[in-house]
């Protein structure tokens, strides 16, 4: 863990994490590594089959263009966040948030099933003005319409391209599973909504066992509870914000995420188009948007590794066995290891600030921040 233990302070029970920027430094070696090893098999898979790599039909500019277009994608999800914190009755600088989302990226690619992204973004939300319990829900409840989008893109391309999804053996399966897990994970969320009661008893339960089965663990019950209580009620809060009292927030997310995807998506194509092949554009993105719910399941650090050879598996029949190989890695440089340095240089900047909340802004009660 890259996050040290959480003690009580001030009126919090819970304070923020601290991350030790020693530990992420090393923590990034290991991504790296799995990912350059697996890229390293893919080229060396096409010289078992004889192939020679060509690269007289390269082209530099459609690669800058999906350079572009990932930065793009950046920035549309900056602004998401930016003009959705209103919706809680606060206000941030658009550089913090674009910071927030560029912390994200990071953590999420040096974490296993990529969980870091979510709390590293929750920790800047928190430094720059927002309670834990806003910027908790707020990543929680845009974590569930950023899935939302992705399955809305998901049916314009079925429904109104006629873009079949080509999956078969394992990747259905897990795009199956998937689909399973998720729809449990929201049955539960609404029931838990509904039935706060059960929550709260089910912590009791939690704690309970915790101290039978690790009795040396020394921690506040009082704390935990409140901790959860308070938790609870702000997500219910934003859940309510988003989905009842202010619904315009929820479309704009909503579509915000489809175009962000659609931006990343469409970084492939342009990958393909600087290597000489001219695929389907819109074949080419919808045989991504399903492979975007299967790299969940991937337990590796920023699901390293399994990207590769997933996507290799798709998109051997648009590159061919021939540019396969150097069009994963430069699709895995723009898509994962270009985020993964500028994230991890805003986020490292923002640890340089000290884990204090001297440089956050103070925030009036009208939601505006002081200079």
């Amino acid at each position: 863990m890259v996050m040290s233990n959480m003690v009580k302070t001030g009126s919090s029970p819970v304070s923020p994490p601290r991350y030790d920027p020693h530990r992420l430094k090393k923590q990034v070696l290991i991504p790296v590594f799995i990912s350059v090893a697996t890229i390293a098999f893919i080229f060396s898979f096409s010289s078992f089959r004889g192939v020679t790599l060509d690269l007289s039909s390269f082209r530099l500019l459609p690669l800058g263009i999906g350079l572009v277009l990932v930065v793009c994608a950046w920035l549309i999800d900056s602004f998401r966040l930016f003009l959705t914190i209103r919706a809680w009755g606060k206000k941030i600088r658009f550089s913090h948030a674009l910071q927030a989302m560029l912390s994200n990226y990071f953590l999420s690619s040096i974490t296993p099933f990529s969980t870091g992204g979510s709390p590293a973004q929750a920790y800047v939300l928190a430094r720059r003005g927002l309670t834990w319990g806003e910027a908790g829900s707020l990543v929680t409840v845009c974590g569930i319409l950023s899935q939302v989008g992705l399955l809305a893109l998901l049916f314009v391309f079925i429904f109104v391209f006629n873009i079949g999804v080509r999956l078969e053996g394992v990747l259905l399966h897990l795009l199956y599973s998937f689909a399973i897990l998720y729809s449990v994970v929201l049955f539960l969320l609404f029931f838990f909504l509904h039935r706060p009661s059960l929550l709260y008893r089910l912590t009791d339960w939690g704690i309970s066992w915790v101290k039978r089965t690790f009795k040396r663990t020394k921690f506040s019950e009082e704390a935990v509870r409140k901790w959860v209580e308070e938790f609870f009620t702000d997500f219910q809060r934003g859940f309510s914000i988003l989905f009842l009292r202010k619904p315009q927030y929820l479309i704009w997310n909503i579509v915000c995420y489809m175009f962000n995807y659609l931006f990343t998506f469409s970084v492939a194509y342009f990958v393909l188009l600087s290597l000489g092949v001219h695929p389907s554009y819109l074949e080419v993105v919808g045989a991504q948007i399903p492979l975007y719910y299967i790299f969940s399941f991937i337990p590796s650090p920023g699901a390293s590794g399994g990207v590769e050879i997933t996507l290799a598996s798709v998109f051997l029949r648009f590159a061919g066995a021939r540019r396969l190989g150097m069009f994963i890695l430069l699709w895995r440089i723009i898509t994962y290891y270009f985020p993964m340095l500028v994230g991890g240089a805003s986020f490292f900047q923002l640890l340089g600030e000290g884990n204090n909340n001297q440089n956050v802004p103070a925030v009036e009660k009208n939601g505006s921040s002081r200079a």
